[in-house]
């Protein structure tokens, strides 16, 4: 069970990567974001909600209830967890490691080592009721009205073995997205890597894992070590499927037990010492440092539709939504090319690099089904986009939240 301390610290990034939405004296992209690499075989996504959180330059934490970030505090026994020990989540696991100029995108943190947010899994074990548990770390976004959207995270996983790096959407145990990552199954020195990229069912549920080879597991090999340097890891979640890249390039895509229900973003790094999934504990205190977090995304609280419909109201239609781009190469902030590659695109920062242009066609790594001439670069017409306003009037003077509603574009577009 996941608890949220209630007042205790939370997290704080740069003031203008934190809001939830930029303001309408400011906002280049009013009517929402588009993703065309997600949609190969169904056209574009629109997304009206979004958040970025850049942690190269989060210098602390701090009590406010607006802030993205909740860092948690909780214990899972050795039973209930399936693992030799449980899991003792601690907010003091969770460190912000950034670096020292605002002004930079490379070079190590202030404390040392790689920059960006920490989450620490400890080596030396502690009392819970149960049992012992392994000291460990979370954070899941305050927005708990995600449903469906693109979802991007730059991170270093650890190389020392006996943890599990996690970057989830969460429900419940049966609404579940994840892209884990098993230490002690890397292979650094062959430069290779895995990812199991996992959609959780309530059959898995019942009996507490997903079956290896099932249609909704995929334990997916990579071309590189995710604890070498920074990647970024993304997933974009449809009602009709999940596609899963890395550094921009599709890895798989997971038809099954779709979740459809809303829920909220999670990043974990943990052990419970079960020699089947994490193993461990870690012969040595191990981290998993964040360079940052971009979400995507539509919502189901009918509130936040109704603000995004009057953002976008006064606004032309033409050149209204934005395109999210792709991160081709590693987002590394450490190196001699540092700060170009850690330099990412934000939203929020980077208003001088905001394009209402369709993005090229990927060059690489494309799935098996890829899209039509006619849908690739096609910018959103004037009459679907009419549509889609129409249809979000019709959702909030209802006073209802169709599931279906925020991917009325996807749909059309297809």
């Amino acid at each position: 069970m996941r608890v949220a301390l209630s007042g205790i610290s939370m997290l704080s990034t740069l003031a203008a990567a934190q809001q939830q939405y930029p303001s309408t004296e400011h906002a280049l992209c009013p009517c929402g974001h588009t993703v065309n690499a997600t949609g190969w075989e169904d056209g574009w996504a629109l997304f009206t909600e979004f958040f970025e959180s850049d942690f190269l330059h989060a210098h602390d934490l701090k009590d406010d209830d607006d802030d993205t970030w909740i860092p948690q505090a909780y214990n899972v026994t050795p039973g209930d967890g399936r693992g030799t020990y449980g899991k003792a989540s601690l907010v003091e696991n969770v460190v912000t490691n950034p670096i020292e100029s605002v002004y930079d995108w490379s070079g190590p943190g202030v404390n040392g080592e790689d920059p960006g947010l920490q989450l620490w899994v400890r080596k030396d074990l502690v009392d819970v009721d149960g049992g012992k548990a392994v000291p460990m770390a979370e954070i899941v976004s305050a927005r708990d009205d995600i449903l469906y959207g693109s979802f991007r995270i730059g991170m270093k996983t650890t190389a020392v073995a006996g943890t599990c790096g996690a970057f989830f959407f969460y429900k419940n145990d049966s609404n579940e997205i994840d892209m884990e990552f098993l230490s002690s199954h890397q292979q650094p020195l062959s430069n290779h890597g895995l990812v199991n990229l996992v959609i959780q069912s309530p059959e898995s549920a019942d009996v507490g894992y997903v079956q290896p080879g099932s249609n909704d597991f995929d334990n997916h090999s990579m071309s590189f070590a995710p604890s070498e340097m920074y990647h970024e890891y993304r997933f974009d979640w449809l009602p009709d499927r999940v596609d899963f890249y890395a550094d921009s390039k599709w890895m798989s895509t997971i038809r099954t037990n779709v979740p459809k229900s809303p829920g909220a973003i999670h990043v974990s790094h943990w052990s419970n010492g079960n020699p089947g999934w994490s193993a461990g504990p870690p012969v040595k205190d191990a981290v998993m440092t964040i360079s940052y977090i971009k979400a995507y995304f539509n919502s189901s609280n009918p509130e936040a539709t109704a603000k995004s419909l009057e953002i976008c109201q006064p606004r032309e239609l033409p050149n209204s939504t934005c395109y999210i781009p792709n991160q081709w190469y590693p987002p590394d902030p450490m190196g001699i090319e540092g700060n170009a590659t850690g330099h990412t695109h934000f939203f929020t920062v980077d208003i001088e690099k905001t394009s209402p242009d369709p993005p090229p066609r990927p060059p690489v790594s494309t799935p098996d089904v890829v899209p039509s001439a006619a849908a690739i670069g096609r910018p959103l017409s004037l009459e679907v986009f009419a549509v889609y306003l129409v249809t979000l009037v019709m959702v909030v003077v209802m006073g209802e939240c169709r599931h279906d509603v925020p991917l009325v574009v996807y749909s059309l577009l297809g």
